[in-house]
């Protein structure tokens, strides 16, 4: 408990890109559908590029999921937000900001082009879980669950 408390006071403490470097490694996670109540099951690599100003996370579906994205996540001074590229295997890319951290969640939500609305939200549980619900709005307003993730940091980090 002590050093999920230190790490939430230095994540809050530290502006900008060292805010976020919670997520650094490889997490595995599971989780489900609500909808239909099918499992799925994921691996996360969260690293530093661009000398630090950055993290780049690879999203990877395991079978018979089909879901591959690579996420650029850096930190805009000026208006204090932190931007998100999602570029995925389907030929998207959605654009997504945060205003960082709210206690231990962290929640990225689209850009007005993107429909319908969407958001990522992470909830640190640990150290060394989090769980990572994508939801989507079709009125901008009412969120609803598509699918929830619980991750748990590889070991060998």
């Amino acid at each position: 408990m002590h050093n999920l408390l230190l790490a939430v006071l230095l994540a809050q403490a530290a502006p900008g890109i060292p805010s976020l470097d919670y997520f650094l490694g490889t997490w595995q996670c599971n989780g489900t559908f609500p909808s239909t109540g099918k499992t799925i099951a994921s691996t996360m690599r969260f690293e530093h590029d661009l000398g630090g100003a950055a993290i780049v996370k690879h999203h990877d579906d395991a079978a018979p999921n089909v879901y591959h994205a690579i996420e650029a996540w850096n930190f805009e001074a000026t208006p204090g937000l932190f931007n998100n590229a999602v570029a995925d295997n389907f030929g998207g890319v959605r654009i997504f900001s945060s205003d960082g951290w709210h206690g231990d969640v962290l929640t990225w939500s689209s850009a007005a082009a993107v429909n319908p609305s969407q958001q990522f939200v992470y909830t640190r549980l640990s150290q060394t879980s989090m769980r990572v619900d994508w939801q989507v709005s079709r009125d901008g307003s009412h969120y609803i669950v598509g699918d929830t993730l619980t991750c748990t940091r590889n070991s060998a980090q």
